[in-house]
């Protein structure tokens, strides 16, 4: 069984768009720098629902085996509010495990087996996502490398005692290269971001 939607961002410093996914629960998308929170939270995750279903598998009721990870379940199915509050940056695999926890309390579905089927799912589905961000790293990095060379130019321009900036402020043809590279500049960052961030979703899903 697939764990329905991937896991999504996100909550911490460094959020920047929601996007809904059921009812009452919203996904994130999350900047580099809070991405070790939601990967800390997803691992904690994971281990509480193999802990749940260790516990059911031992002779616990749902309601039980929840209260013993911390989390509230009356009638066997989990608070959306308790799970968000513990876990906020894992908005869209809160929204599988609830989807979980309510087709086994409808249909009368083994819930320890549900229960470890999507933990190992988001497992699975947070090591690729991990292993595409890794991937990614390295376009970034020449990105920004290729956008910081016309500085670098005017700095080594500067050094053989040229005057760069002299030309490039001449009102004249220089002026037109400036502005005209400067356009360049822009249009080649945005086009690299929306690049970057397109890719970003796809790995966040």
């Amino acid at each position: 069984m697939r764990a329905g939607p991937q896991t999504a961002s996100e909550s911490g410093a460094g959020s920047t768009a929601r996007r809904t996914r059921g009812p009452g629960i919203t996904t994130t998308r999350l900047r580099p720098a809070g991405r070790r929170r939601e990967t800390d939270e997803l691992a904690d995750l994971v281990a509480t629902l193999t802990a749940v279903a260790a516990a059911l598998r031992g002779g616990a009721v749902p309601e039980e085996a929840w209260r013993r990870a911390g989390v509230r379940a009356p009638l066997g199915v989990p608070q959306r509010g308790a799970l968000l509050a513990r876990w906020p940056g894992q908005s869209g695999a809160l929204a599988t495990v609830l989807a979980a926890a309510e087709l086994t309390t409808t249909l009368g579905v083994a819930p320890a087996t549900v229960l470890d089927q999507v933990a190992t799912s988001l497992a699975r589905d947070a090591e690729a996502a991990g292993q595409r961000r890794a991937a990614l790293a390295g376009p970034v990095a020449t990105a920004r490398l290729l956008g910081g060379l016309p500085v670098l130019g005017l700095g080594l321009g500067v050094a053989l005692g040229a005057d760069p900036v002299a030309v490039l402020l001449d009102g004249g043809a220089g002026s037109t290269l400036l502005v005209a590279g400067g356009l360049l500049l822009l249009v080649g960052h945005r086009w690299t971001a929306r690049c970057v961030t397109e890719a970003r979703g796809e790995v966040d899903g």
